[in-house]
């Protein structure tokens, strides 16, 4: 349902030659890493193997592309794959070397990975039965289709602060989770017309919040102009330098919610005046299709009832959403021996549906799924990847959902039926969703005097529904290791409140519940219970070890911030020790750092000067003298010049003057410093003052509070305005520092997180 671009297809296929020149050492790891990520392929925690996250469009998939996926993961995967949370399906523990075959063999059944990681539009979700659901208002699946295929023949949409998360829901019970998106459609109808509600800046993760409601209806033809708009909006007003701010609902915060609505709208305005982005879809509100008079009694919550009589959908999903390739090609051959044809349609629960099936072959289908597919809601609980491969992960979640259903294996069915599918993240970033669940877990680290903890946060009564959306509420910590039998005294308790719903459970027993948490939250005996420093499944006490920055926001100003504090440190280094090859590195790291907002990303020098003069000294940006100044690096770096000490100004002019384009870059990646009025000009003698490179003062491995007393002293020898550079280790001190010098009345200008353990945080003085 969706088109390819060939722009996509060319990138798929040119990504052996960069895993080539990662593996010949022509490209260096980190600017391959935003090339991997944009292709979905991340680098699990082992630091040796990958992920690898196919595109499968709002969770559409064909029987021929399950073929190719199952095949793929006998050969390169282990044997088994990994339903996700938004609808994809990944590879795990792929070789760097695997990852090419696995991209181009997905291509030859129209699968992609491009965008499926990095700062890009993700894959928009849908309501997984949307199309044959009982209560929808109308099938919103080609709605969601077109959206994908607008951002993927768009390339500045590979190129955001960071990811961009869009959903469509067929009905206001939000299925597809529009209330907690970037920018979501609920389906509604209108004087016989289809429409939408939009909702906008809302998501899980690090300040999480639900939607705001920016329009009560829209033509359903006029979508396009809203998720262009957010888009426009994202790129204009989104934050790219605090990756830890560079989502929509920040933007929300900034602004607060009348003015981000009202300048939303701005947006959208102004791309319905400047483009034509209708759609061309049949808007006529159709009856079901064909129906089967064969019917049956549902006794089992796996199978639902579809709107056309007598068909019915299945619903799969294997343990933490880990399906072996033997399990997969039994529910293949089942679907291959049907005399008819049904639908897939991944589902965003880490499940699978089959649809449109005959009564009799439903039944049958339980049969063959029955050792891999429970039928009791917390069997069928959600997890996310957890420290096990993930790099940010903190608690080991899946092996937690493991120990959960053990717990509960053997409990009489009127107990095990108490509690709701339960949400867990492995840490606070919510990629298990634990804030949409009526029960959630997040895990954490509990600090004692003798070690680590593996704790979680048990939050309660997540809800997303059309003008009703709410997230989970935090209750309390629990020692990882209690979670299952809290979570069984729990399950005994609601079954003899003997309310219904577990959500007016919740509500009604608010002191009982809590109660429960600080019984199994107390940690007094932990030196008596020393279980509890151990996560599931591990051997080892708890511990952050392998812990590392996520890749997810891996982007160009990674790339460019690197080779810009390269070209300084290389500068500052030939004033210790009047080395040419140090001014040469600095001049090369420089020329090429804005080079990849031209789309130009090599590592061979002389194509690095040459379209550094044709982007930056031919447009007027760097003085003209600079292209006689990149020739006699060249001839340096060849043998027939034997010094650079003459051109130390002019590596100090470009070095500055790179600098200063990126400092003026706009949310659009967009330099806005002013021309070189006169390129003529001594570059030294114009700009000797404005290219004084502040010191820069190591603190690294001075402790709390004293390297920001010792940073203070710094502060107080330079004047009013000057700028001045700390090293600070990561941890406490860069996570303290900077507040307690902007406490002081001081401006943070940058905080680069591209160094291993430690940090350079620039201050300008107040």
């Amino acid at each position: 349902m969706i088109s390819i671009p060939e722009k996509v297809i060319n990138e798929i296929k040119n990504y052996r030659n960069k895993v080539s020149d990662y593996e010949k050492g022509n490209l260096d790891g980190f600017r391959f890493k935003p090339y991997r990520v944009s292709m979905g392929i991340y680098e699990q925690r082992d630091l040796e193997t990958y992920m690898v996250r196919t595109r499968i469009p709002s969770g559409i998939i064909t029987l021929a592309q399950l073929k190719k996926i199952s095949e793929l993961a006998d050969k390169y995967g282990n044997g088994y794959i990994h339903f996700t949370t938004r609808q994809d399906i990944q590879f795990h523990g792929i070789t760097l070397k695997n990852t090419v075959h696995i991209l181009e063999e997905l291509l030859e059944v129209g699968i992609i990975t491009r965008g499926t990681g990095g700062n890009t539009p993700r894959n928009v979700t849908c309501s997984p039965l949307s199309g044959v659901s009982k209560d929808e208002v109308f099938d919103v699946t080609e709605y969601a289709a077109k959206t994908t295929s607008h951002f993927l023949k768009d390339p500045t949409a590979l190129n955001l602060p960071r990811k961009y998360k869009i959903a469509f829901s067929n009905s206001p019970a939000d299925t597809g989770y529009a209330t907690v998106a970037d920018l979501g459609f609920i389906a509604k109808i209108k004087d016989n017309q289809k429409g939408f509600e939009v909702y906008g800046a809302g998501g899980l993760g690090g300040s999480p919040t639900t939607g705001l409601k920016l329009e009560d209806f829209i033509p359903a033809n006029e979508i396009l102009y809203y998720a262009q708009a957010m888009k426009e909006m994202f790129e204009n007003e989104g934050d790219r330098t605090n990756k830890h701010k560079a989502r929509i609902r920040f933007i929300r915060y900034r602004l607060g919610d009348d003015e981000f609505i009202k300048r939303y709208k701005e947006y959208v305005k102004k791309v319905k005046e400047e483009r034509d982005l209708h759609l061309n879809i049949d808007e006529t509100i159709k009856d079901s299709h064909i129906t089967n008079e064969d019917t049956l009694e549902i006794k089992n919550n796996l199978i639902i009832e579809q709107k056309n009589k007598g068909f019915y959908s299945v619903y799969i999903q294997p343990d933490k959403g880990n399906l072996t390739t033997g399990n997969l090609n039994k529910l293949i051959k089942f679907i291959d021996d049907l005399s008819y044809e049904v639908s897939l349609r991944v589902a965003n629960t880490q499940g699978i549906f089959v649809r449109d099936l005959k009564a009799k072959d439903a039944e049958k289908l339980l049969k063959v799924i029955e050792e891999f597919t429970y039928g009791f809601d917390i069997d069928n609980s959600i997890a996310c990847a957890g420290a096990a491969t993930c790099k940010l992960g903190l608690c080991l979640s899946q092996n937690l959902l493991s120990a959960i259903k053990q717990k509960f294996k053997t409990v009489e069915p009127k107990i095990k039926s108490q509690l709701p599918r339960i949400f867990i993240s492995g840490c606070s970033n919510s990629c298990g969703q634990h804030q949409i669940g009526k029960i959630g877990l997040a895990g954490k680290a509990k600090r004692t005097e003798n070690g680590l903890i593996p704790m979680y946060t048990i939050h309660f009564g997540g809800n997303l529904e059309s003008n009703n959306a709410v997230l989970g509420e935090a209750y309390g910590d629990i020692p990882a290791k209690k979670v299952p039998k809290f979570l069984y005294e729990l399950a005994k308790l609601k079954e003899q409140s003997g309310y219904n719903t577990f959500i007016e459970f919740l509500k009604k027993e608010g002191n009982s519940i809590e109660g429960l948490i600080e019984k199994f939250a107390n940690i007094e005996t932990v030196k008596e219970e020393t279980d509890l420093y151990y996560d599931f499944g591990s051997e080892e006490r708890f511990s952050l070890k392998g812990r590392g920055p996520g890749e997810c926001s891996a982007g160009v100003l990674d790339v460019i911030k690197l080779d810009l504090s390269n070209a300084e440190t290389e500068l500052q280094e030939y004033d210790k020790s009047k080395e040419s090859i140090k001014l040469y590195n600095s001049s090369l790291s420089a020329a090429r750092a804005l080079l990849i907002l031209k789309g130009v990303d090599t590592t061979k020098d002389r194509i690095i000067f040459k379209e550094f003069i044709k982007h930056f000294v031919e447009t007027g940006y760097v003085k003209s003298n600079i292209e006689e100044y990149l020739g006699n690096l060249i001839d340096y770096k060849i043998g027939d010049l034997e010094s650079l000490d003459d051109y130390y100004d002019n590596a100090r002019y470009l070095v500055q003057r790179v600098r200063d384009m990126y400092d003026s870059l706009s949310p659009k990646l967009e330099i806005t410093l002013e021309k070189e009025s006169d390129k003529n000009k001594n570059p030294v003698e114009e700009d000797k003052k404005e290219v004084e490179i502040s010191k820069t003062i190591d603190l690294r491995g001075v402790k709390c509070p004293i390297n920001f007393v010792k940073a203070k002293i710094e502060m107080s020898k330079i004047t009013s305005g000057e700028e001045i550079g700390f090293l600070l280790d990561d941890g406490e001190p860069i996570d303290n520092v900077p507040r307690s010098l902007e406490g002081e009345g001081h401006q943070i200008l940058d905080i680069d997180t591209n160094y291993e353990g430690y940090n350079l945080l620039t201050v300008k003085k107040k």
